[in-house]
């Protein structure tokens, strides 16, 4: 099937036809298989706001302690650990198509465990199952999608990562609203299987096939996604010719793999990237971005003050999420990055620590009963905030940030912050939530994103409009970015930079 498609983009030749259907469409076939896994971890995340809901009613067939519930919410976070670990490897020998086949084989198990689950230890399993999948596409998502992207299209075609995760929680929450959860995570778990069929569809990303020296296999890849123009040829030639100069350096200069590893962090293209993505998955997490999807029917009982139903408010917020998700599509790709992702901290910590003075003011007494609801409103504006920015940006840095030597490395190492706060934040939410509120729990969350954003103020550069090789050379503190090229190289750079800030 595969080889079909790449035959009818080039000749016996090497030479280009015509084909019927663009590459943007092509591009977004690519695309696709990524995007409906990360769909599925959207529900993996919020699956438990219902779940645990549903198990709490009398005529439950599975009983749960509180501890039960906080470790079903939260072990996710621990098999992300394991699932990250892996995922570095897996994307250097085997590949990024192969890495998104093989990381929905254990989602798919854990789902399918879960439809049968019948005491707590197998629904613990099945958690840990998705979450070992989920670890290792959180590594392999923006990488797959930022080498299968046009320049033009990546900042798109990265957002969508924000927009999965939204569609995904809010098909979770409406089919466990509608459905008994057994067929509720049957319904969540069909996702996987659609992106295996997706992603089979599709050929291996070409700067992977690059560096693995299959030159042959990287032209066909680059034409059945970018197409045959000048400019498309152009970008392919100084990829090529990029890889072939990175394999004569290599090849010359042979070391043990510990020296290669303390030589690579020492890095600035490798080590800056890194320090900069550990805080922008922090910021990530501790914005509650996983904890507000599993605890949302406790959490927005608190906000509402009983006023709005529990699973109407959940909606609600579902609602404002897929809608700011879908909207971040668009504002990614228009506004520079480093104003999205500061104008979500602004809205965030404001609107956070509005609804925390509102609950503190109501727990008082100084708001009227018939107002009790008014800390929907802020909270409301919150999801609004965090879901413009911080949801996005840090899935579209990841895909940009670091060099493509690195590329795995990096993304498993700074995708290890993810999944250790992933862990911290959700299975401490229950007890916080208890000892200090949802309020004092919100005035945390602000101040800590505050923080984190005053950090990312001065390590963050602007990636949107520049090439790749624009961004490392940042980095690496070089200012004439074609100053250590041949002269026929600066040609190519120059214009390439043209190509992808255009």
């Amino acid at each position: 099937m595969i080889e079909k498609m790449l035959e009818s983009t080039v000749t016996d030749g090497g030479k280009c036809q015509r084909r019927r259907v663009s590459p943007f469409l092509r591009q977004a076939l690519a695309v696709s298989g990524v995007v409906m896994y990360m769909i599925g971890t959207g529900a993996n995340i919020a699956y438990p706001g219902v779940l645990l809901e549903q198990l709490r009613q009398p005529d439950s067939a599975l009983r749960l302690t509180p501890d039960h519930e906080s470790w079903i919410a939260s072990i996710l976070g621990l098999a992300l650990i394991s699932g990250i670990v892996v995922a570095p490897f897996c994307l250097q020998k085997l590949g990024r198509r192969l890495t998104n086949q093989l990381s929905t084989l254990p989602s798919l198990c854990g789902w399918a465990l879960l439809v049968t689950a019948k005491d707590p230890a197998v629904l613990l399993i099945s958690r840990s199952l998705q979450g070992f999948g989920m670890g290792i596409q959180a590594a392999a998502a923006p990488v797959s999608i930022a080498e299968y992207s046009a320049p033009k299209h990546r900042g798109a075609f990265l957002a969508t990562i924000a927009f999965s995760f939204a569609t995904g929680m809010l098909a979770a929450h409406v089919f466990g609203t509608l459905l008994y959860w057994r067929p509720a995570a049957l319904a969540c778990g069909s996702c996987y299987a659609i992106s295996l069929l997706l992603i089979s569809l599709v050929p291996e990303t070409p700067p992977y096939l690059a560096s693995r020296g299959k030159f042959e296999a990287c032209k066909k890849s680059f034409r059945w996604l970018r197409g045959c123009d000048e400019d498309s040829q152009m970008e392919l030639e100084v990829l090529l010719d990029s890889q072939r100069k990175t394999d004569e350096a290599v090849s010359s200069k042979k070391v043990s793999k510990l020296k290669a590893f303390v030589e690579i962090c020492r890095k600035p293209e490798f080590y800056k990237p890194t320090v900069i993505m550990m805080y922008m998955f922090i910021l990530f997490q501790i914005s509650g971005m996983t904890v507000v999807p599993s605890y949302t029917v406790p959490m927005m009982e608190e906000v509402t003050g009983g006023g709005i139903e529990s699973y109407t408010s959940m909606l609600m917020v579902d609602l404002v999420r897929f809608a700011t998700a879908v909207l971040s599509c668009v504002v990614v790709n228009k506004l520079n990055r480093r104003t999205v992702l500061f104008m979500g901290i602004y809205i965030s910590v404001a609107a956070l620590l509005t609804t925390s003075f509102l609950l503190y003011l109501r727990d008082y007494g100084y708001i009227p009963e018939q107002y009790k609801w008014t800390p929907v409103i802020p909270t409301l504006i919150y999801i609004f905030g965090k879901t413009l920015g911080i949801l996005p940006i840090p899935w579209a840095i990841a895909g940009e940030i670091f060099p493509l030597a690195y590329r795995s490395l990096g993304s498993g190492i700074s995708g290890m912050f993810l999944s250790i706060m992933f862990f911290v934040v959700v299975k401490t939410a229950p007890t916080s939530f208890r000892q200090i509120g949802v309020s004092g729990t919100f005035c945390v969350y602000g101040l800590s994103i505050a923080i984190c954003g005053v950090f990312l103020f001065f390590l963050l550069p602007e990636t949107k409009g520049k090439t790749l090789y624009e961004i490392e050379c940042h980095f690496k503190g070089i200012k004439d970015l074609t100053g250590e090229a041949e002269p026929h190289e600066k040609d190519k750079m120059l214009e390439l930079e043209n190509i992808e800030g255009g």
